[in-house]
């Protein structure tokens, strides 16, 4: 599946180019959500093509963006490990942070070629080589705690003030990857994370209620949601609800609870946290339902292209699909819509999973001056007005998005910056990854009962943690 890279209102394109980086990995049997590229699937050459520009009207504007205390840096090559690259390729245009970077600090980023599933493998070789990158992608929420605990980055602290204006509005997000009072991860700003892509056509041919309607009014609701569902579903004509790879994760998260999260200095788990449960007991009841299209009926593929053809009624996905040449699985990019997911009726505040523009600095890092001037620049870009414009045309010119698309982004964004869930599941260990992400979905994909299923993993599940707490304290 494509890189989980997902495009911010305020935040420049930033990822335009890693987006198209990486083809659709084929889940594992049984409905394992593919949570990155598969290590047989190399990431291909960005050389090559079109170059990659920006119009020189937008680079005059550009020119106007104050940027305070700046100065070219003594060494202006940040070497990135990845499966994908910052810079873009085959004539995309470049995004204004690294605009900023390149002209402002005299900056680029060397693009240093790995897999998903090989980078840390990757990392610690070049560590032990003293050839060790800068910077290293934490997008996916898989660097921390571990990679604390493992040595393998060091804190932005001594290079990034996180108290400072620039800084402290994502003080919420970073925050929460502290360890021994250092920042362990350098959020530049949230994004939509999942949304609930739709086919506008599908709703009026239907006669449902416009969830963007829904939305505006504080309606749009897991009762709601429901609602619609029970509608539209019909088994037998082939009409379903739900189709994909993202919603269970991402549905637990509007609860407000993460599975893991960290507390006061330690990794901890909610799997008894009640809220938890009733998350679950609505995926198993549409399950029960015949809500979600049947992929295990299916050899466990999905059919996205069927948001177009009005046979399903939402494809939840991360912002990094509606980026992509062809938008044609949707239908016409005028008909596409997309809502953030419904707010659970249980939650306190309207929680939304939350999709990071994030990185570390690595273990021997030669160039962490070069790190904090690139994380900069996307602080300055993501709030500057002349840098959101630009980024807009971006959106339109480069990837055909229609002015109603571009609502539903700031609709969804705004939301999402409000009350962020950030769930560290993946960040403990590949083996609480592992020992999570099939039991999680058994309710929705299988209709089994969570109270089993949560009684059979706690166990293997703390031990994980409290190896990983173990290490932090060390």
């Amino acid at each position: 599946m494509k890189a989980r890279r997902l495009i911010s209102v305020g935040l420049s394109a930033a990822l335009l180019m890693g987006l198209t980086a990486c083809t659709d990995e084929e889940p594992a049997v049984g409905g394992n959500e593919p949570s990155a590229p598969s290590a047989t699937q190399a990431v291909p050459d960005t050389t090559s093509g079109v170059p990659s520009t920006m119009k020189e009207d937008d680079k005059e504007a550009m020119a106007g963006i104050e940027v305070k205390d700046a100065k070219k840096l003594e060494n202006p090559t940040v070497k990135w490990l990845s499966f994908w690259d910052i810079n873009p390729v085959n004539g995309k245009a470049v995004p204004v942070h690294l605009e900023m970077f390149e002209n402002v600090y005299g900056g680029k980023i060397e693009y240093i070629q790995t897999t998903f599933d090989d980078k840390y493998d990757k990392l610690g070789t070049m560590i032990a080589s003293g050839d060790s990158p800068d910077m290293f992608p934490a997008a996916d929420l898989d660097t921390f705690p571990k990679g604390a605990a493992a040595k393998m980055f060091e804190p932005l602290d001594d290079y990034i003030d996180f108290d400072s204006d620039l800084w402290k509005d994502m003080s919420v997000v970073n925050d929460r990857f502290v360890y021994n009072g250092g920042h362990y991860v350098g959020a530049t700003g949230t994004d939509a994370g999942t949304v609930m892509i739709y086919n506008q056509k599908t709703i009026e041919n239907n006669n449902i209620e416009d969830p963007q309607e829904l939305l505006a009014n504080g309606n749009w609701t897991w009762d709601t949601f429901n609602e619609m569902m029970n509608n539209f579903c019909d088994k037998d004509e082939k009409k379903y609800a739900i189709d994909g790879w993202w919603f269970v994760w991402a549905f637990s998260a509007t609860t407000g609870v993460p599975i893991i999260e960290m507390k006061d200095g330690k990794a901890v788990h909610n799997l008894n946290n009640a809220l938890i449960e009733k998350s679950q007991e609505f995926m198993k009841n549409m399950y029960t339902n015949n809500y979600p299209y049947p992929k295990w009926e299916y050899n466990w593929q999905i059919n996205p292209s069927n948001i177009s053809n009005g046979n399903t009624l939402f494809y939840p996905c991360g912002m990094w699909s509606l980026y992509e040449a062809d938008l044609s699985d949707y239908g016409d990019t005028k008909d596409i819509r997309f809502v953030p997911m419904p707010r659970c009726p249980y939650a306190d505040e309207y929680y939304l999973p939350t999709g990071l523009e994030a990185y570390s600095l690595c273990k021997g890092a030669q160039n962490p001056e070069g790190v904090a001037a690139f994380l900069n620049c996307g602080r300055i870009t993501r709030n500057d007005d002349t840098a959101k414009e630009i980024s807009k045309k971006q959106l339109f010119e480069d990837y055909k998005w229609s002015e109603e698309m571009y609502n539903c982004l700031e609709t969804v964004q705004d939301l999402s910056e409000k009350h962020p869930v950030i769930d560290l599941y993946a960040g403990v260990s590949a083996q609480c990854k592992e020992l999570l992400n099939n039991p999680v979905k058994e309710s929705f994909n299988n209709g089994a009962s969570w109270t089993q299923t949560r009684e059979s993993i706690i166990p293997a599940v703390q031990a994980e943690l409290d190896a990983v707490n173990a290490r932090l304290n060390s």
